[in-house]
């Protein structure tokens, strides 16, 4: 994830850079500051973008200041071969000295498209997508950031591959009043296609619609303080009062205050796209408590269990609603040299949690 240093007393932008590493020029390109000699205790800076995947060449990048929020979006390379996945991560980060409350009035927090040189949005991230319908206000301190991280595989609404040529890239907050002002960054996609063309039927072993999971829905579980049979985790339990369907839901954080793991691993191959879908909600606790992250990751592996890429969306507790909602997402293009691939749950629980989540019928298929 992006790295972010803490302006001291006596800081300049010279000193930051070299205690960081970065250069002066990267420090004001990144974090939009025009005099160098301005900055001040306490401001938040953006001192670089690694732990994002840069894939095989250059990062695009850019950043903007919007009425005390600095965004930063980065794409992990600035040119793909066509069917590549391109891998998004919008940053926000209070740069002000105030704190700033943001309105929204859905589940949605954020939003991406990919848009031709004509203006034409060959892909939204939200489209097809179900968010939950309830409004929130949410509160940034001076210093806080919050991260957003989505994979948009090359193909436009319909289905298809886009064709090569420049692409623009959007990324919005979708909170009340800046849904209209975004931030952007090009890609150039080339030929050279990873995948096969869009006509072309699914593989024979890839059957969309098909749950390639075992034990989804949770159903056996005989030893409720255990994982349940075909699944691996910590800190987790069978939840029988609150539940999507059937009998059984898999709880995490049974200790709120410690993480919790659930995990299950496939055989899986590569040039292959993969979709996750499942049912969360946040279970409250008293005294209430909500201060934690929930992260859906897919690893792949290859032959000799190596891991060599992941995707991977993360949800904080804004986005998590106290009744049943259905996330999904899809992998992007899976390495040539995957052998296997891992669904894995993550909760992380911040200073003052007291609550949990509970997953229940997770689906996992080969899309395409």
């Amino acid at each position: 994830m992006p790295h972010f240093y803490t302006v001291n007393p006596g800081d300049t932008l010279l000193s930051i850079a070299r205690r960081t590493g970065a250069t002066v020029e990267d420090l004001q390109a990144l974090n939009q500051i025009e005099d160098p000699n301005v900055i001040f205790p306490g401001q938040t800076l953006l001192v670089s973008v690694e732990g994002v995947d840069t894939g095989a060449g250059e990062r695009s990048i850019n950043s903007r200041v919007i009425d005390g929020l600095l965004y930063v979006l980065v794409l992990n390379r600035r040119r793909y071969r066509r069917g590549d996945p391109v891998n998004i991560t919008l940053t926000k980060i209070n740069v002000s000295r105030v704190p700033i409350t943001l309105t929204y009035t859905t589940g949605q927090r954020f939003e991406f498209e990919a848009v031709r040189a004509d203006g034409t949005v060959v892909w939204r991230w939200s489209r097809g997508r179900a968010v939950t319908q309830v409004a929130e206000t949410i509160t940034l301190q001076p210093g806080q950031n919050q991260v957003f991280t989505a994979t948009w595989d090359q193909r436009n609404q319909q289905g298809n591959l886009v064709v090569p040529q420049t692409i623009t890239i959007r990324g919005y907050n979708w909170a009340r009043g800046l849904r209209n002002r975004f931030i952007s960054t090009n890609i150039v996609i080339v030929r050279g296609a990873t995948t096969r063309p869009p006509t072309t039927q699914p593989p024979d072993d890839c059957r969309p619609g098909v749950n390639l999971l075992v034990n989804s829905g949770f159903e056996n579980w005989p030893n409720p303080g255990a994982p349940p049979p075909g699944w691996t985790g910590e800190n987790v339990s069978r939840q029988e009062l609150i539940r999507h369907t059937g009998r059984y839901s898999a709880r995490l954080g049974t200790n709120p205050g410690r993480s919790a793991r659930l995990s299950q691993t496939i055989s899986a191959l590569g040039d292959r796209v993969y979709r996750v879908a499942y049912w969360v909600r946040e279970i409250p606790q008293i005294p209430p408590g909500s201060n934690f992250r929930l992260r859906v990751r897919v690893f792949f592996y290859n032959a000799a269990g190596q891991l060599i890429s992941t995707a991977d969306p993360e949800y904080n507790e804004q986005a998590i609603p106290e009744s049943f909602f259905q996330f999904s997402f899809t992998t992007g293009l899976s390495p040539a040299g995957t052998r296997s691939l891992e669904v894995r749950f993550i909760f992380d629980p911040l200073t003052g949690n007291n609550n949990a989540v509970t997953v229940d019928d997770v689906f996992l298929e080969c899309f395409r």
